[in-house]
């Protein structure tokens, strides 16, 4: 990440799959004060965290800009951005140099000029462009995982380098878009390591996490074990899953089922005795009603379902990758729904925790708001 400047107002954008947000916070020593936010939920111009039209996407991130400027909208902006979507892809590439003669202590510039070799000759898809490449872990001689290799003597040096990128398409209509709000980009940062940075703790780093983050166009899994991120994975699409189960059972729109979930989904064990609430609302005079309770016990199954499928793909995705037992965090805005964590106990006997930002200060509703969590994990 960029080298902490203390003291000074830092700007962070994120753009994830159903939001834009900015951020501006103080970073004073390891003190992080986030000093305001601005949200749009669903902005026009974008899909799932990409852009769909080029000149209203530039005008939402316009106004953002202009919300957290303190010039106006016309001084523009500078600012760090947060990028969450469908297209970002996780890959690991090693490689490693051999020094004639004597072992050598190993300085920085040894370190920077075997990243720079792995870089160039790693073969990424030439359809992906890099948003960061950060060491996973050293080879000194024969010694593999060397957390930091500086000062040890060696005549081998090796790096595992860890790749997060996106698509280069998709990620070139967002330049344009931060290009035309006239935001300057310090640089870009992916949502899988950015909540990572929010929420994990670090024995969790250690011990074997899976990150669950819950979003209502995708569900991301984020694997770490042993201090390093292993592989992330996409899950489409999301919980889109569960609101087309929905919208089959009440015969309704995907939309619909979507308003229906956020107003009246909970998963708490409730009685709502005779309530009726309405199934669609579009300025009718008699729109057509069910009762809640039988809207709430169909929604308990659909969501069973549901949190069966994405806890399959997590549970493979962690054997595949050799983590056993892991811990379990969710984050993303589907974390908050109502009795979530006690539904997952009943129905599943799994624990888990959700995933707040640490060691931040910041408004309340700012720390619980799961879907923010990136953003602040870039501070």
């Amino acid at each position: 990440m960029s080298p902490v400047r203390t003291g000074q107002s830092e700007k962070v954008i994120y753009v994830g799959p159903d939001r834009i947000a900015a951020f501006e916070g103080i970073l004073d020593g390891r003190q992080i004060r986030i000093r305001a936010v601005r949200s749009e939920k669903n902005p026009e111009g974008f899909e799932k965290g990409l852009v769909s039209n080029l000149e209203r996407a530039a005008a939402s991130l316009g106004r953002l800009a202009g919300a957290m400027s303190p010039k106006g909208p016309e001084q523009g902006l500078s600012a760090s951005v947060v990028l969450g979507n469908p297209r970002l892809r996780t890959f690991g590439f090693s490689s490693s140099q051999y020094f004639q003669g004597l072992e050598r202590p190993v300085t920085p510039q040894e370190i920077r000029s075997i990243v720079r070799q792995t870089r160039s000759v790693a073969t990424l898809p030439l359809s992906e462009f890099v948003l960061q490449a950060l060491p996973e872990s050293f080879l000194v001689n024969d010694m593999e995982n060397v957390a930091n290799p500086l000062g040890l003597e060696t005549r081998r040096l090796g790096v595992t380098l860890k790749f997060h990128t996106m698509d280069f398409q998709d990620f070139r209509n967002l330049t344009k878009a931060f290009e035309g709000a006239e935001v300057d980009v310090e640089e870009y940062f992916p949502k899988t390591l950015a909540i990572s940075e929010a929420v994990l703790t670090d024995p969790e780093r250690e011990n074997g996490t899976v990150i669950i983050d819950l979003e209502d166009e995708m569900v991301s899994l984020i694997v770490w074990k042993n201090g390093n991120i292993l592989d992330t994975r996409i899950l489409d699409p999301g919980t889109q899953a569960l609101h087309a189960q929905m919208a089959q059972a009440c015969q309704i729109e995907l939309t619909d089922a979507l308003k229906l979930r956020e107003i009246y989904g909970s998963l708490e064990a409730r009685d709502f005795a005779e309530e009726l609430i309405p199934l669609v609302e579009r300025g009718v005079s008699a729109p057509r009603r069910i009762r809640r309770q039988i809207f709430h016990e169909q929604f308990l199954e659909h969501a069973e379902k549901w949190m069966g499928w994405f806890f399959a793909a997590a549970d493979d995705f962690a054997r595949e990758r050799r983590v056993h037992d892991p811990h379990l965090i969710l984050t993303g805005s589907l974390s908050s729904m109502d009795g979530l964590l006690e539904f997952m106990q009943k129905k599943f006997s799994r624990s888990a925790r959700l995933g707040t930002p640490r060691q931040i200060e910041a408004a309340p509703e700012i720390l619980t708001d799961s879907a923010l969590a990136p953003g602040l994990g870039m501070y």
